[in-house]
């Protein structure tokens, strides 16, 4: 059995690595009524989901009119669902002006970024609550917010050097990064993101989080891990 703490890495793991869940807002059209619908999204510098909608989605009527909100992710896998990681948060969605990640956004997913330019879509930022998390039988908890919400402790600028940084010099560690996580990796793999526990990661149009062997806090401390990881053998 997990413990809390081991519960609320592996869920918050789990939020920082869905990049997408179903968000249910409260119907306009049909008051009183859940209205679910998936939505991509990224974590934005505070560690919150930021999201771009579109102002004609049914569910940005929604939270126009009522900003109250949940969002749920899940594990990837096959098998029984019920025994795998489940996230459900309750909490507010509101527009972001100006859109101060919007690069950010944009990194991880390009082709959303003519929504943007030519298509009128607006950013928006989830701010929960709570969450309930759910790990397989007998798991089920509460999480306060401040369990699981946790800021990029890398500056933006930093972010990018890095970035930049693994993916013009060390493409070959990138592939074992992911090799850990039993990805495989044969086509090219790019990284988007890091972070304090983890890494972004894209293979083709896919995207994979990796976690860090621990957290990390500045640039030489991400440099210090990912050289471990990249010398450690599984």
């Amino acid at each position: 059995m997990q413990t809390g703490d081991e519960q609320a890495e592996r869920a918050r793991q789990l939020l920082a690595g869905a990049f997408h869940g179903v968000l249910s807002t409260h119907s306009h059209e049909h008051e009183g009524y859940p209205f679910g619908s998936v939505v991509p999204y990224v974590l934005d510098a505070n560690g919150l989901p930021l999201m771009l909608l579109s102002h004609l989605s049914q569910h940005t009527r929604n939270l126009d009119a009522d900003p109250r909100c949940g969002l749920t992710v899940m594990e990837p896998g096959d098998g029984d669902v019920q025994q795998r990681g489940r996230l459900s948060a309750i909490g507010e969605v509101l527009p972001v002006a100006p859109a101060t990640d919007a690069g950010h956004y944009f990194d991880y997913f390009p082709h959303s970024r003519p929504y943007y330019d030519q298509l009128g879509f607006r950013f928006y930022r989830f701010t929960p609550r709570r969450f309930h998390w759910n790990g397989g039988f007998a798991t089920a908890r509460w999480f306060a917010s401040d369990r699981l919400i946790r800021a990029n402790p890398l500056p933006c600028d930093v972010r990018a050097r890095i970035v930049a940084h693994m993916n013009q010099d060390h493409s070959d560690a990138l592939s074992q990064y992911l090799n850990r996580t039993d990805i495989p990796s044969d086509a090219a793999v790019a990284m988007v993101g890091i972070d304090a526990t983890g890494m972004d990661l894209r293979v083709a149009d896919t995207l994979h989080r990796v976690a860090l062997l621990r957290p990390i806090a500045s640039a030489d401390e991400a440099r210090e891990v990912l050289v471990e990881m990249a010398a450690a053998r599984r």
